[in-house]
């Protein structure tokens, strides 16, 4: 007992001597901790401090990439293309209006739609001027070619002329302003100037040449577009033949690139017998139908109209409205302008109809009046909301919007068929789906 006795004592006596009254009587576990020690636990905060960096960074990339994977086709190609030039698209955002409205695009246009004037129920273009406005316009970058502003004063504010250019040249529809010297008759010089404008002021990729009365499906066209090159010739569209020369339909529309229209305009100005014709020396023919002398000048230069068939089978521009191309009620001159082509497959020779007469991108179609352009992009829009609307939910549709007179339709469209033609309707609201589903539509 006195041996232990003695060493609590020596024990207190030690503590005592030790204790100062600037040191607490029990030491943090920190206080206790050798200079090693210390080194070792700070090196191992920052490892952990690292390693939760890379764990955060990692999964913010990895969200994204999940992101990028899971969004619709079209988003991916707007992420794409941004990605292509940061610095071009954050400036485009910092120029306010005309930047936001570029809706993330730089440089030239991937295309525009130039509407010339149709000569088909001229008292109706400013009615379907404005349609075209409110629905596929915008899409389609349209350029509405006009002799005077009065024409469509809407658009007042985009003016493409030889003397000025719009003020935001991302808002569309545009007008150009032919000159005073060019009359209404006078397609030829129209033409040239048209092209010629739209070339050197517009500069876009491609340009697709539509007129008043064309309903147009800018994603379509897109997508038709999409892995096609500026720098290479293109001249398509529908073709038919007028005796041995194959030439694209103007009604359909036709699509122009960069690298032709550069072709055509060197060629119109060294004055090639072989592609210039003279304005004042062109018949009235001619003038009424300035296309067949762009197709001998482009055939003078080894640019030729091809099939545009989707596999080689269903149509993507189309020269008769919806409900005629799926009946296969089209004008006996257009069946016969379709035989023996030369240089085509003779699958070719035959229009198919039903549900057979579309591709699922088409592109376009004509004799298209004002009411049936809103009812058919109001429902394509229905359509690729709730791909799953009921047959029953569709004609209803239909009927509510689509033009219920041939005065409203127009001369050359028809009415959709009578609520109890069930032969008629199947491959109609077939047709409908076929044109508006969702993996054909793109943006560019």
């Amino acid at each position: 007992m006195t041996h232990l006795y003695a060493r609590k004592k020596v024990q207190i006596d030690h503590d005592e001597e030790t204790d100062t009254p600037d040191r607490p009587s029990h030491p943090s576990p920190s206080s206790r901790l050798t200079p090693s020690k210390s080194k070792d636990r700070g090196r191992k905060g920052s490892s952990e401090l690292g390693w939760a960096l890379v764990a955060v960074v990692g999964f913010i990339f990895l969200g994204l990439f999940l992101g990028y994977v899971l969004l619709h086709n079209q988003h991916r190609t707007v992420i794409s293309h941004v990605l292509k030039d940061p610095w071009g698209h954050g400036g485009g955002v910092l120029r306010g209006r005309a930047g936001f409205r570029h809706h993330f695009y730089t440089g030239s246009p991937r295309y525009v739609t130039v509407v010339m004037p149709s000569v088909v129920n001229q008292k109706g273009r400013m009615d379907r001027l404005e349609a075209i406005q409110d629905t596929w316009g915008p899409g389609a970058r349209s350029i509405f070619v006009v002799h005077n502003i009065s024409e469509f004063p809407q658009a007042s504010h985009a003016v493409v002329s030889e003397e000025s250019l719009p003020e935001d040249t991302y808002a569309y529809p545009q007008l150009l302003l032919v000159p005073p010297g060019i009359g209404f008759n006078d397609g030829l010089p129209r033409l040239y100037h048209t092209i010629r404008t739209v070339f050197e002021k517009v500069d876009p990729d491609f340009a697709f040449f539509v007129n008043d009365h064309t309903f147009v499906i800018p994603e379509h066209l897109c997508k038709y577009l999409k892995d096609r090159s500026p720098n290479e010739d293109l001249y398509a569209g529908h073709a038919m033949k007028n005796g041995k020369l194959v030439f694209n339909s103007g009604a359909a529309g036709y699509v122009l690139s960069r690298s032709t229209m550069r072709k055509m305009m060197n060629t119109w100005d060294e004055r090639d017998p072989d592609c210039w014709v003279d304005p004042e020396a062109a018949t009235s023919w001619l003038q009424g139908n300035p296309g067949l002398a762009t197709v001998q000048c482009l055939e003078s230069m080894g640019i030729k109209a091809f099939d545009t068939r989707a596999d080689s089978k269903w149509h993507r521009f189309h020269a008769f409205p919806l409900t005629r191309v799926v009946s296969g009620d089209v004008d006996d001159w257009y069946n016969k302008k379709h035989a023996q082509v030369p240089g085509f497959s003779p699958s070719y020779d035959s229009l198919l109809s039903g549900e057979d007469c579309c591709a699922t991108d088409s592109v376009s179609f004509h004799y298209v009046e004002w009411r049936e352009t809103k009812a058919l992009f109001d429902i394509r829009g229905a359509l690729l909301r709730n791909p799953k609307m009921s047959d029953r939910d569709l004609k209803t549709s239909l009927f509510a919007e689509w033009p219920a007179s041939r005065k409203d339709s127009g001369f050359y469209s028809h009415p959709i068929p009578h609520e109890d033609n069930r032969e008629a309707w199947k491959p109609l609201l077939a047709t409908l789906r076929k044109i508006s589903t969702r993996a054909t539509q793109q943006e560019c």
